[in-house]
């Protein structure tokens, strides 16, 4: 799988690139696969706050994932690491993004922004893997408005209507 060859080939970056942002800052891996809960949310019940839905976590999920991607592509523009590599981690958390599926996207754009990631951002982000799927020698993926890729917008209408 990709994951294993990743942890093959680059150790030091299974910290710092295949894991969402609390886990390349000092968290836990179970944290990252549990969508970055945080010890408030796991043991909240103990403490009287309310437990996060599997929606809410499904969606912090989405946007650690696409902060990591943002990461992997921040680090190829700056040459941190080489296209191959970029493309193996960007890859990555494409899949695991598309695995999410559907998130609330007024819950998703409000988590995001915390971060530092607007509707503008992931456009940028977009363009970017575009540009190193390209440079990699790979088909490049084609998106509609909505950042679907436009042969599964296609899909969905000769499957849906």
């Amino acid at each position: 799988s990709q994951v294993a060859r990743c942890f093959a080939c680059c150790p030091l970056s299974r910290l710092l690139l295949l894991a969402p942002p609390s886990v390349a800052m000092g968290g836990s891996a179970s944290q990252a696969e549990d969508g970055d809960q945080g010890e408030e949310s796991r043991f909240g019940f103990m403490f009287g706050s309310k437990p996060k839905s599997a929606s809410e976590i499904r969606d912090e999920r989405y946007c650690n994932y696409l902060c990591s991607l943002n990461k992997v592509l921040q680090d190829w523009k700056k040459e941190v690491l080489k296209n191959q590599e970029a493309l193996m981690h960007a890859d990555y958390y494409m899949e695991k993004i598309q695995e999410v599926g559907r998130v609330d996207a007024e819950r998703a754009r409000d988590i995001l922004a915390k971060k530092g990631i607007d509707d503008e951002k992931r456009l940028e982000l977009q363009k970017c893997y575009q540009e190193l799927k390209k440079a990699c020698g790979q088909r490049v993926p084609q998106f509609d408005d909505q950042g679907m890729h436009k042969t599964d917008a296609h899909w969905m209408k000769q499957a849906c209507c």
